[in-house]
């Protein structure tokens, strides 16, 4: 029949649909500021849009939630009739009952729109967005944003019940990705970076840049006497012939 086969339809552009949701939703909190501000700040009206949705984040992933959860729910509600319909099609010249037909296309669309729901709908925009995702936040959040305006009310809702059970628990709900890095987070970055191979840091300045921070003045001052000191008339030479000497650059 003609809607088994539009069911299939639906079923496809529901997974699309989903795959959206969640590659928005990941790259609206993967993305990070520095990386967009300055389209921005030159006139792109994606980076602007993509700005907004940063800073408004719990309401982008409250529309997120929203979608994927819709799309879930309908994804097996429009596909289980469609693919029962062929399979008792293509079983009916074996004779089989009718039971054991309805039981078994229940497994089957349970299986097969579980890994397409998992894999086409789940993993691989989430990937997607994790790998890029500023490129993604600069694709993604313009119809986010639109589809946002339309279901305000929804999530305005939800998403102040959501602040409210977070209140309960002594927290204070923030509304904005998080866009900046604690001295730790920063020198872990580096850490992982050199390991990786995707920074060098021969002399160690990098990492002795951190824990210079930890320090006062105090504990790097140089008492006079220690001091090793030239004369105003030394030649370059003589400069050498100290650093050689002292070990000091």
């Amino acid at each position: 029949r003609m809607s088994d086969w539009l069911g299939i339809l639906w079923l496809v552009i529901l997974l699309a649909v989903n795959a959206f949701f969640v590659a928005a939703e990941f790259a609206v909190i993967s993305a990070r500021r520095p990386q967009i501000e300055p389209r921005a700040e030159a006139g792109s009206r994606a980076a602007k849009t993509a700005l907004w949705a940063m800073e408004h984040a719990t309401t982008m992933l409250a529309v997120c939630q929203l979608g994927i959860t819709v799309c879930s729910l309908l994804i097996l509600l429009v596909s289980e009739p469609s693919i029962h319909h062929l399979l008792a099609g293509a079983l009916a010249p074996l004779g089989w009952p009718t039971e054991l037909v309805d039981g078994l296309s229940f497994a089957v669309t349970l299986v097969l729109v579980s890994f397409l729901h998992v894999v086409f709908g789940e993993m691989v925009p989430k990937n997607f967005a994790f790998t890029l995702p500023d490129r993604a936040v600069l694709l993604l959040a313009t119809p986010l944003v639109a589809i946002a305006t339309v279901v305000r009310p929804i999530t305005y809702a939800l998403n102040g019940i959501a602040n409210g059970v977070i209140r309960l628990f002594g927290v204070t709900p923030k509304s904005e990705a998080n866009s900046v890095y604690t001295l730790d987070q920063v020198a872990t970055i580096v850490e992982q970076s050199t390991r990786e191979g995707l920074l060098e840091d021969r002399t160690g300045a990098l990492e002795a840049a951190f824990e210079f921070t930890t320090k006062k003045v105090e504990d790097v001052a140089v008492p006079l006497r220690a001091l090793v000191t030239l004369p105003e008339d030394a030649s370059p030479a003589d400069l050498e012939a100290a650093v050689a000497k002292r070990g000091y650059s």
